[in-house]
């Protein structure tokens, strides 16, 4: 699927998750040349202390992708209920223990538990074969099912149940009502009653057979739209499957947006230790057939620091005997060894088409800085592995710190320290429309009408003040070719994790209301350039179409005296009149 198109995701969520996670709307991701290169999608779970980004190509896989998660993560946190049930209770330290060990075992055996995986993806595996199921609330407008309709367990309006009619009235039934002496003398006025009942149950078996007719439409009316929710589900998973078929023959061509999917399907796949933060970003080369990768590894302070539990029964406690400082540095380092040699070995033999010449590895910790309280994101791991020298390894036999030495991988004596060292490749950002910006900000004052600037010096400026409003949180604004007709004006960088990404910039010196159109096509630019978010800045106001239409979509409008605001905010004043702007524009 291309980019450029307004996506969503359906997805189903755990009963044990719901409402206990954060998921946020889909964004473009983007490549080293600012073309669209992914969706995405950031998880989180804080009570887990879970994150985790989502990528794909198509919205299938990362929609296969976001439930396979869940499906994790459900277990991780039934995982989570059950020990925090145990922790205290004595009966359950031998199952403390058992699970210490095999937490200690795990990250021994990192390397050794991919050899018995075949690393190839079947592409069958990635089709979805469910079958269709709705919740039958859905199928009614106030989402209630009338206690007369059934359904079965898809969902399925199978039969609904009629209003019974009641007997007619019968002339001797009523006749007996009445005394001897009635009968007698009153005759004529049983009859009349006889013929009144007549007509009000007459009356009653029109109103309940027009009430069972009603029923009977309102339930063909259900079943029909089951029917056509379940052509729409029949429908998107018909594509699913053309997508991944086609997905399937652009790798076996050795497209290059195929065989990153391809990579990303093997790591999403690769299977670790619940803690593990297992993100990543990608990036391939045709020309050097060179995979870059930039791969997150757990942080020291995520590793195991228990060796075992007893049981003090004076104290009705349970008490930890921790792994030692040294055991924990030395295990941490073989954990990082072990993940890149582990990494670059499922990347090379999940590689059938043979695109990937050599993989570049880098590992990424994400940790506070303990001098200033601050999340860093270092390197301190960094090796390029030629396949073909690597395929020659026996990974059964091998050391990982002296395979990674061998392959003349970079890192500190010690990864604990997490001293970053410079990478042998690294992803970059760049785009050949950027230009260097000019400084604009510098000569605004109360005297400079905004709506009356030179285009191309209005462009500048509002790169400018995005720059000093990006930059509080380590981002960058770049500014690209001078262009009049307001295409893209500037794009920003944000490094935030969960809210950042690629940001796309334009600017409107507009002395007439912003139309809806010009906001259609900053939501069609944000998906081009598979970014995150769009700006629009104007120096006059938008119209109500332009809200609404940017209502739910990742779209900001900054109205005039958004701009003022904007740059008061840092330390500029400037002002705005659109009157004195069109004389000026008119001459």
């Amino acid at each position: 699927m291309s980019g450029k198109n307004e996506e969503s995701l359906n997805f189903l969520v755990p009963e044990l998750l719901v409402g206990k996670f954060q998921v946020s709307n889909i964004y473009g991701n983007y490549t080293s040349k600012g073309n669209f290169s992914s969706h995405g999608v950031d998880l989180s779970f804080s009570e887990m202390g879970l994150s985790k980004t989502l990528k794909s190509s198509e919205i299938s896989v990362l929609k296969g992708k976001l439930e396979d998660t869940l499906r994790v993560w459900e277990n991780k946190y039934q995982r989570h209920l059950d020990q925090k049930h145990k922790k205290n209770r004595a009966e359950h330290v031998d199952e403390l223990n058992r699970e210490a060990s095999e937490a200690i075992h795990t990250l021994k055996n990192i390397l050794n538990h991919t050899l018995d995986v075949d690393d190839k993806v079947n592409w069958d595996d990635l089709k979805r074969k469910d079958t269709f199921r709705i919740n039958p609330k859905k199928l009614f407008r106030d989402g209630k099912v009338p206690s007369y309709v059934n359904c079965d367990s898809h969902g399925r309006p199978i039969e609904f149940k009629k209003i019974e009619i009641p007997a007619a009235p019968v002339y001797d039934q009523v006749r007996n009502e009445y005394s001897f002496i009635s009968k007698l003398f009153w005759g004529k006025e049983i009859d009349k009653d006889f013929k009144k009942r007549i007509d009000k149950w007459k009356k009653t078996q029109e109103e309940i057979e027009n009430s069972n007719k009603e029923r009977d439409e309102f339930f063909d009316q259900v079943v029909a739209y089951f029917e056509v929710k379940k052509r729409e589900f029949e429908e998107e998973q018909r594509r699913d499957t053309v997508v991944i078929d086609s997905l399937k023959d652009r790798y076996s061509e050795k497209d290059q947006k195929a065989i990153e999917e391809y990579c990303d399907l093997v790591l999403s796949r690769s299977q670790y230790p619940e803690y593990f933060p297992q993100n990543w970003s990608l990036e391939y080369n045709n020309d050097s057939k060179i995979l870059i990768l930039e791969y997150d590894l757990p942080s020291p302070d995520q590793m195991p620091t228990v060796e075992s539990y007893r049981y003090v029964k004076a104290r009705d406690e349970v008490t930890e005997k921790l792994i030692s400082q040294a055991v924990q540095k030395k295990m941490y380092d073989s954990v990082i060894y072990q993940i890149c040699i582990r990494t670059v070995h499922e990347l090379f033999e999940a590689d059938v088409v043979d695109g990937l010449q050599a993989v570049a590895f880098n590992g990424i910790v994400t940790s506070t800085n303990p001098a200033t309280g601050k999340k860093e994101r270092k390197v301190i791991a960094s090796v390029l592995a030629n396949k073909d020298e690597f395929m020659e390894l026996d990974l059964s036999l091998v050391e990982p710190k002296a395979t990674f030495k061998h392959l003349k991988g970079i890192a500190a004596t010690t990864f604990v320290d997490l001293t970053p060292i410079p990478p042998i490749i690294k992803l970059e950002k760049s785009d050949k429309r950027f230009i260097e910006g000019r400084d604009v900000v510098a000569i605004i004052d109360e005297s400079i009408n905004l709506a009356a600037m030179n285009w191309d010096d209005f462009e500048h400026l509002i790169r400018e003040i995005f720059e000093k409003e990006f930059a509080v949180n380590g981002g960058e604004v770049k500014v690209t070719q001078a262009s009049s007709d307001g295409g893209v004006d500037a794009i920003a960088f944000d490094p935030d994790p969960i809210r950042g990404g690629k940001i796309v910039i334009q600017a409107k010196r507009y002395t007439n209301v912003v139309g809806v159109a010009a906001v259609r096509d900053l939501y069609g630019t944000v998906m081009n350039e598979g970014a995150t978010k769009g700006i629009l800045v104007t120096t006059s106001n938008y119209g109500n179409d332009s809200y609404k239409f940017a209502q739910d979509k990742p779209i900001t409008l900054l109205n005039g005296g958004n701009l003022l605001s904007l740059l008061e905010k840092h330390g500029h004043k400037a002002r705005i009149n659109i009157a004195e702007a069109k004389k000026i524009l008119s001459v």
